[in-house]
């Protein structure tokens, strides 16, 4: 059995329910943290999409005294635009996110069904402090994380650079302009979060829980020491074998991809007026 990263398995048995068109297969989850936000961001392409076409030009109304005096808020105005059905919307999604980042990752993840239910989902996992593998597994890497020494050693640096895709992908993608195009479509994202048993939920409240769970996780200063176990590695140190798994594997993502993956979430909620419940 070829060893994964960490026992990422070992959360408790009881999932939310997975709706039918989630990808079943699994895989290495450390990736998915900022995967998951690229499938968010890849979702609102659509809207994207329709922003660009030539639209009748629009007046706004004179400001008042009652507008002028309002607190401002960074959030962009949702687009006028009638969303496709949530089960239909992967096609257009797949034409009309070229216009959000060339990048192969991107591709990647496109090619796969069910794409807004299963960024709804991976999301809600982070929240949750869980590693997401089902969502996303078809973004796994192709090589395996290393340590020096047996059984016990420090994790190579080189296997930082497995992580390097999916962040370049992610931060390819202007913040401002994610944010414009998770508004647009935010209702498509508000019904899978929905079927997950959220009745009348907002997703912004999944995404405010899952950046404060990437945001509150430390960033390892040396390569971390990990055991080597059956099948997975297991920190030695005491206080990080009592993080979260999804913090456990962001760590291993390397400093530099975690601080360029923080930067790039907190600017997202920025624009997005989230506040989150963590220091800045």
């Amino acid at each position: 059995m070829a060893f994964e990263d960490l026992p990422l398995s070992h959360t408790p048995s009881w999932e939310p329910p997975v709706p039918p068109r989630v990808p079943p297969s699994g895989g290495s989850p450390t990736r998915w943290i900022g995967v998951a936000t690229l499938a968010l961001v890849a979702g609102g392409g659509l809207g994207f999409w329709w922003m660009t076409r030539s639209q009748p030009e629009q007046v706004p109304p004179p400001p008042t005294e009652a507008t002028e005096g309002a607190v401002k808020s960074n959030r962009p105005q949702r687009q006028p635009w009638e969303l496709p059905a949530l089960d239909g919307s992967d096609a257009i999604f797949r034409e009309a996110v070229a216009t959000l980042s060339k990048h192969p990752m991107l591709a990647r993840l496109l090619a796969t069904d069910g794409l807004i239910r299963a960024a709804v989902l991976a999301v809600a996992q982070i929240g949750d402090g869980k590693t997401p593998v089902v969502p996303l597994a078809v973004l796994r890497p192709t090589t395996r994380l290393t340590i020096v020494g047996d059984p016990q050693g420090r994790l190579d640096s080189a296997s930082y650079s497995r992580w390097s895709g999916p962040t370049n992908a992610l931060v390819s993608v202007s913040p401002s302009d994610a944010a414009q195009l998770y508004v647009n479509v935010k209702n498509l994202f508000d019904a899978a979060y929905a079927e997950l048993g959220h009745p009348g939920g907002n997703f912004d409240e999944a995404i405010t829980r899952a950046i404060e769970v990437v945001v509150a996780t430390p960033v390892a200063t040396d390569s971390p020491l990990l055991w080597r176990r059956p099948g997975y590695f297991e920190h030695t140190d005491a206080a990080l074998r009592s993080l979260r798994p999804m913090q456990k594997q962001l760590m291993l993502t390397g400093p530099e991809n975690q601080q360029r993956l923080v930067t790039w979430l907190r600017e997202l909620t920025a624009k997005l007026d989230l506040k989150l419940r963590v220091p800045g």
